[in-house]
Parts: structure tokens; sequence; C-alpha cells
């Protein structure tokens, strides 16, 4: 004889199997929450505000906001120092990705192959980035002194003084000068990350491609460089991310001179708000500025996941 056995309608399951999920999940939310509440809070609610603002006209002190529709838009695409600032700070990027994931690498595999002082080299690379940017952008600044500075000292001393600049103070020299601090500022979390990925790399992979005749060149292009490609994607946003934000080194080195020649989108929107006190031409800028910043982290994202499927 056999007995069957009837299973329970699942119509009483899925409260059940519900209220248990949500059970489960409620102390991951509880612990994210003060996170989301201080991104909504100071995040999220400044950039709508932000975008409300940006259709209004505001002094700073008056309590009138008159709308004024999109002539803060209007404004900003005829400043020619807007997009002067965007360009510098492509530049800013190109010059950051290029020197600062170049470098980073470079010295990562440098540090990765030896054996002793790995934890002395990795502190002192990493050392630029302890330092406050006020600190760094003082300190460059007297390196930088064309009458004073080390820099040119030094170059004296070599017998190269037909090479001797006013760093900061030629429009030649002022932007790469400051994109160099840049580099030397944020090359160590960088740095960091690619050792990290290098430590994480199998070594049996390079003993068989040893065994094979791989050169030195052919070991990292077809297994370091491939086996990097995730962190080398989130340092590539980083960096560039961090560049296009760039304003403290600025700000102390050149104050966006001479001229507008350093000047970058962060420095001259707090000077369009609190030096000429036009709250919404700032805000304008700030929502251009913040959009590309969000489309450019998309397509980077998007492009690390196309990569990481394919």
């Amino acid at each position: 004889m056999t007995t069957a056995v009837v299973a329970p309608p699942a119509s009483r399951l899925t409260p059940r199997r519900g209220r248990s999920a949500f059970r489960r999940n409620l102390a991951g939310w509880l612990f994210l929450s003060p996170a989301v509440i201080l991104i909504a809070a100071f995040t999220l609610a400044p950039f709508a505000q932000a975008i409300l603002l940006s259709f209004q006209e505001w002094d700073g002190i008056s309590p009138d906001t008159p709308f004024v529709g999109l002539e803060n838009y209007q404004r900003v695409f005829e400043d020619e120092i807007f997009w002067a600032s965007m360009r510098n700070v492509l530049v800013f990027a190109a010059i950051g990705f290029v020197g600062g994931v170049g470098i980073a690498l470079a010295m990562a595999i440098a540090v990765n192959k030896s054996t002793r002082g790995r934890a002395f080299f990795r502190t002192a690379f990493y050392l630029p980035g302890v330092f406050s940017v006020v600190v760094v952008g003082l300190m460059f600044s007297w390196i930088f002194n064309p009458s004073v500075g080390i820099l040119n000292r030094i170059l004296e001393v070599a017998g190269l003084s037909e090479l001797e600049q006013n760093w900061l103070g030629d429009p030649a020299w002022a932007l790469p000068s400051v994109a160099a601090v840049f580099v030397w500022y944020h090359w160590g979390f960088a740095f960091l990350l690619f050792l990290a990925g290098l430590q994480d790399i199998p070594a049996e992979l390079y003993e068989a491609a040893s065994l094979d005749g791989a050169r030195a060149w052919a070991r990292f292009r077809f297994i370091t460089w491939p086996q990097l490609a995730p962190v080398t994607a989130i340092v590539t946003l980083l960096t560039i991310v961090g560049a296009m934000q760039i304003f403290g080194t600025v700000q102390v080195l050149t104050n966006g001179g001479p001229g507008y020649n350093t000047m970058v989108p962060t420095l001259l929107i707090y000077s369009e708000a609190f030096t000429n006190h036009r709250y919404g031409t700032a805000a304008a800028m700030s929502v251009i500025f913040g959009g590309a910043l969000v489309v450019l982290a998309a397509l980077q994202l998007w492009y690390t996941a196309r990569k990481a499927r394919a």
C-alpha cells in the first residue's frame, strides 16, 4: 500500500518564506541605513537642491530667488573660462592616467619582484598620500619657486641652467607642473592596488611561461596585464575621476593662474559662488560638470562589466 504525501499549498509557504527572508536581511539593512541616510543627506539632497538653484538667481544673501529658467545654463555655455577649465581638467585626467597609472604599475612590478625591503618600499611609495593637500601644495610651491626653489637649484648645480623655468608662472609649464604634483600625490594608492593584484597572480603561470621560453615582455603582455585587468579598471576610474575633481592642489599652487591656464571646473564653481556671489550660475556649472562625471563613471563601469563577461 502506497502512502501519498501531500505538500502544503504554496500560498501557505510564501508569506512565511517572505517573512523569513525579510528577517534575514533586516540586520543588513539596519547596518546599511546610517550610510544610506548620510549619502542621501549630504550627496543626493544637495545635488537636488543644486539642480533647483540652477534655474534661479541668488546672491547668497537676499531672500529672493527669482526663477530665470535656462538663463544660467546659457551663461555657462557661453563662458569661455568654463570651457577652458574643462579642457584643463581633461589634460589633468590624461596626465594622471598615463603618468599615475603607468608609474604606479612600474613601481608595483619592481617591488613585487624584490623580496628584500618590500615593506619599506611599500610604505615609502604610499607616503605621499598621507600628507594633506595644503601641505603638499606649500611644499611644491617652495620646490617650484623660480628664485629659491630646489628644482632650479638642482638644475643649476647639474649645469643645466638653460632648463630653469618659472614653473608655476609660465603658462607653458604651469599646467604640467600642477599635473605632476597630482601624479606624485596620488600614485601611492594605485601602487598598493597594483601590488595586491600582482601578489594574487598564481606563480605557476610565470613558471609555465618560462619553461615555454617566454621573455619578460611576453610574460607581462600575456599574463600580468590580463590578470590585472579588473584592478586596472578600478585604478583608471579612480584616477580619472580624482583628476577631474582636483581642487585643493590647484588652489594652493596657482589658484587657477597664470591667467586661466590652470583653472579647473571645481575651482571655477567655488569662485563663481563664494567670490562672485552668483550661486545660480555656480549651480548650473555644478550640474553640468557633475553630470559629465556620472556619465564618465557609468561608461567606465559598463566597459569593465563588458570586459568581464567577454
